[in-house]
C-alpha cells in the first residue's frame, strides 16, 4: 500500500470517527442533591416530614422530565439531630459523593456548625435554620424559614389584638439560637402592646420534668403562656402546667414547631386553643399548594403539615436553581441562580418564594391556631 494510500485511509478512519461522535447522544451531566436532616432524635419533628415532602416534589419533577437531559439523583442521610454528624455527612456528600448542593440541616444549632464547612467545600447548602446569622458564614449558604423579626411579630400582633392578655409567661430552650431569638421577638412586640412579662424562663432541649416550671407558672397567675421548645416538650409543658391548676382559660402561644403533628399527638386537649406562626396553611394557599396537600396524604396517608411544605418548597426552588443555571450546571452556577430566585411559584406562605440580596426568603407566614385537633386560620 502507497504512502499516500495510507493517509487517505487515516483521514478517513478520523472523519468517520468523527462523525460518529457527533452522532451518538451526548452524556447527560449528573447533578447529585444531598439531603442531610434530622429523620430521628430532637428535630426529626422537621426533618422526618421535609424528607417525604423533598422526596414527593423529587419524584413528580422526574416524571414530568422537568431537569431534561441533565441527570439529577438524590440522596438521603439522618444526622440523627446532632451537629457533629451533619459536619460528618456535608463533608461526605461534598468530597466522596461530589453533590452539587445540600438542603439541610434542620436547626440554627447545626447549621451555624456546618455553614463554615460547605462554605470552605464551596457548596452551596439550604438550610431550614430560622436565625439569619447562619448565612453570614458566606454567599454559600442560603434558609428557607423567614427570620424571626417576619414571622413571631405578626403573631405578637395578632395576640395582643385579638387574644388581648393582661400578661405572659415566657418559657423557651436555651441551648438554640434560633428559638432565644423568637422568644425575644414575640416577648419585644406584646410588651410594646402593653402585655406584662411576669416570668421568662429558660431550659435545655432535653428537659423533661417541668414541676417546679409548672409551679412558677402557675403562681404567676400569667393569662397567656408562651412555649418555644420542640412541640413535645412544649406540650409536655403546657400538660404539666394544666395538671399544676393552669386555668383553660389561659391563652397558649407557640413557635413554629407547634405546627408539627406532633405536638397534637403529645398535648390532645390540653393544647387546643395554641397560636403559633406557620409558613404553610393546610386548606392550601393555591391550586399548587392543594394539589400537593392531595399527592403528600395519598402518598403517606397522612396530611402534610407546615414543615412539610416547607420541605416540598425546598425541593422546589433548588430544582430551579440546578435547571437555571443551565446545562452541566456547576456548584457555583447554582449558587448563583439560587441568590436570583425572585417569585417562584411556592406552596407556602402568600404562593411565592423570593430571596433579597441578603439571602433572606420573604413569602408571608400565617398566624394559624388548633381547633377540634385541626390546624386552622383563626
Amino acid at each position: 500500500m502507497t504512502i499516500k494510500l495510507k493517509q487517505m485511509m487515516t483521514r478517513l478512519a478520523l472523519a468517520t470517527a468523527v462523525a460518529s461522535a457527533a452522532a451518538a447522544p451526548a452524556l447527560a451531566q449528573e447533578v447529585k442533591i444531598g439531603v442531610v436532616l434530622s429523620n430521628t432524635g430532637t428535630f426529626a419533628f422537621v426533618g422526618a416530614p421535609v424528607i417525604n415532602a423533598v422526596r414527593l416534589a423529587y419524584e413528580e419533577l422526574m416524571a414530568a422530565n422537568y431537569f431534561g437531559n441533565t441527570k439529577v439523583t438524590l440522596m438521603v442521610e439522618d444526622n440523627r439531630s446532632d451537629r457533629a454528624e451533619a459536619i460528618t455527612l456535608i463533608n461526605r456528600m461534598a468530597t466522596r459523593d461530589q453533590a452539587t448542593i445540600i438542603i439541610g440541616p434542620v436547626s440554627t444549632g447545626e447549621a451555624m456548625a456546618a455553614a463554615p464547612v460547605a462554605v470552605d467545600l464551596k457548596i452551596p447548602l439550604f438550610t431550614t435554620a430560622t436565625s439569619p446569622d447562619v448565612l453570614k458564614a458566606g454567599p454559600w449558604i442560603f434558609k428557607s424559614t423567614e427570620t424571626a423579626e417576619q414571622f413571631m411579630a405578626p403573631l405578637g400582633t395578632h395576640v395582643v389584638q385579638k387574644a388581648k392578655p393582661r400578661n405572659c409567661f415566657y418559657v423557651f430552650i436555651r441551648d438554640n439560637e434560633g428559638y432565644v431569638r423568637q422568644k425575644n421577638v414575640l416577648r419585644d412586640v406584646i410588651a410594646a402592646g402593653g402585655v406584662k412579662t411576669v416570668g421568662d424562663e429558660s431550659i435545655l432541649a432535653a428537659d423533661s420534668d417541668f414541676t417546679a416550671l409548672a409551679t412558677k407558672i402557675v403562681s404567676s397567675k400569667a393569662d397567656c403562656l408562651y412555649v418555644g421548645t420542640p412541640p413535645e416538650q412544649g406540650a409536655n409543658i403546657v400538660l404539666q402546667a394544666r395538671q399544676a391548676g393552669m386555668p383553660a382559660s389561659t391563652v397558649l402561644v407557640g413557635n413554629t414547631g407547634m405546627g408539627s403533628d406532633r405536638y397534637l399527638k403529645a398535648g390532645g386537649k390540653a393544647v387546643e386553643g395554641t397560636l403559633f406562626p406557620a409558613e404553610f396553611v393546610p386548606t392550601g394557599v393555591n391550586e399548587m399548594g392543594r394539589k400537593f396537600i392531595a399527592a403528600y396524604t395519598k402518598k403517606y396517608n397522612m396530611a402534610p403539615d407546615s414543615w412539610a411544605g416547607v420541605g416540598y418548597t425546598m425541593m422546589l426552588v433548588t430544582a430551579n436553581a440546578i435547571k437555571t443555571a443551565g446545562p452541566n450546571p456547576t456548584r457555583d452556577a447554582v449558587r448563583q441562580a439560587m441568590a436570583r430566585t425572585n417569585k417562584l411559584p411556592v406552596v407556602i406562605g402568600q404562593g411565592t418564594f423570593t430571596l433579597d440580596a441578603d439571602r433572606i426568603p420573604s413569602f408571608g407566614a400565617a398566624v394559624l391556631t388548633i381547633k377540634d385537633g385541626k390546624f386552622v386560620q383563626p
